[in-house]
């Protein structure tokens, strides 16, 4: 039973000015913030390269009380005729999450559209998803709300690229 969450943003920049938030770690560090604590890289990939589809790396985060391990594969990260995407699987051995973001051009800045949706993919996570996803969900929800809300503010306040 898989649970979906979207939500949605206006950026004053374009997607590729975004681009540029989204593909630098320093920029990532900046706006995930204190509760972003390690990013090891388990591709063939180093530390400070770019974000590309396919890198993979375990991310480490204090949620809460309680620090969260994920490891965390890029699907798709590339702009398609104006239109920034994003999509990566959060794997922390008992949630499956696939989140993409999509930043569509618009005459202002960027519609972003963020959506969740957990996906297991082993029987026992089929089963463990009927409790847990809907923690899940709400957990991610809130943070990954407030990162979105970050991330517009320093955006739309720097003058890099723009």
């Amino acid at each position: 039973m898989a649970k979906q969450l979207t939500i949605t943003e206006q950026i004053q920049r374009s997607p590729q000015e975004v681009h540029v938030w989204l593909n630098d770690w320093d920029h990532i560090r900046s706006w995930i913030g204190p509760s972003l604590i390690s990013i090891d890289m388990l591709s063939e990939h180093a530390p400070d390269d770019p974000i590309c589809k396919g890198m993979k790396f375990r991310e480490t985060r204090q949620m809460g009380k309680m620090k969260a391990k994920a490891i965390i594969t890029v699907e798709q990260h590339e702009v398609i005729d104006g239109t920034f995407i994003h999509q990566a699987v959060f794997d922390d051995g008992c949630n499956r999450m696939t989140a993409r973001y999509e930043y569509v051009p618009t005459e202002s800045g960027c519609d972003v559209k963020w959506t969740m949706v957990n996906s297991p993919n082993k029987w026992w996570t089929k089963i463990l998803t009927i409790v847990t996803g809907p923690l899940m969900i709400k957990m991610m929800l809130k943070c990954e709300a407030d990162h979105l809300i970050k991330l517009k503010g320093l955006i739309e306040s720097s003058d890099e690229d723009h």
